[in-house]
């Protein structure tokens, strides 16, 4: 029962930082712009009197339409709440990233892989951490409405799936991946001692040409075809001193880093 609890509370871990941070700044951006949620209320309120007002020059009983009209105005406003600027959006689908990628790993764990979500890498963090038979491999998790399609050389390039001019730098991530893999097998040799080699992988939820592929020795994969891409690499090294290098990786070890939003 003991390990089910664990396994459960370390999914919950998935997507943590990434909603942490998304809370900060969307309570940041509502204090910012109070005066004008206050403007904005005030004005739902005027016109839904006026509508009422209108509503009674018209026969009989019309309650239900100022109703829908009072639950209109609310609705709006709501949405209007819910829907910060992009920069800050973007922290809540870095979450579903995540949580998704979780989802897909529980076939992993359940088989005895190990698996660690959410992990402090400095400032940052490191989304996934994944142990098993074709060793170490540091994910992360993409949530994207860019299609990722090949070139001619064989790279990648994002692609909107509504936009076509519009484009997503893929050189970028497949830099930060490696040097997310470098420093998570950097931490290992710290505390544990020995030298660990590290699988980079960019888990894409959204299109992938051909499901994915490895460019610059990092592994690019379409969201549902990870636990099964996992299991077929065959590039990986064993993991020396395994429940070594577990214990010392494992969540709980390493404080939560606080959000501060300036």
């Amino acid at each position: 029962m003991k390990k089910q609890v664990d396994a459960r509370s370390n999914r919950r871990r998935a997507g943590a930082r990434a909603r942490r941070k998304y809370a900060a700044l969307r309570r940041t951006w509502l204090r910012r712009h109070r005066k004008l949620w206050a403007l904005a209320t005030l004005a739902a309120v005027a016109f839904w009197f006026a509508f009422s007002w209108l509503m009674r020059l018209f026969p009989g009983d019309l309650t239900w339409a100022r109703a829908a009209f009072a639950g209109a105005l609310g609705a709006t406003l709501i949405a209007l709440r819910q829907s910060p600027p992009v920069s800050i959006a973007s922290w809540q689908e870095g979450a579903y990233g995540e949580e998704a990628t979780a989802k897909q790993l529980r076939v992993l764990e359940k088989e005895g892989w190990v698996v660690l979500h959410d992990l402090v890498n400095g400032s940052a963090n490191l989304d996934h951490v994944v142990l098993g038979p074709g060793g170490a491999f540091c994910l992360n998790s993409k949530w994207s409405g860019y299609r990722l399609e090949q070139t001619a050389e064989g790279r990648f390039v994002g692609r909107h799936q509504y936009d076509e001019d519009l484009y997503r730098d893929v050189e970028s991530m497949l830099r930060k991946a490696r040097a997310e893999g470098a420093a998570l097998s950097g931490q290992i040799t710290q505390r544990c001692g020995q030298k660990v080699w590290v699988q980079p992988v960019i888990v894409w939820w959204g299109d992938v040409a051909s499901g994915g592929k490895s460019l610059d020795g990092v592994g690019v994969v379409q969201g549902k075809h990870l636990a099964d891409r996992l299991r077929a690499f065959k590039g990986g090294r064993p993991v020396p001193q395994f429940d070594q290098v577990v214990a010392a990786l494992q969540p709980g070890r390493h404080s939560q880093r606080r959000v501060v939003v300036t």
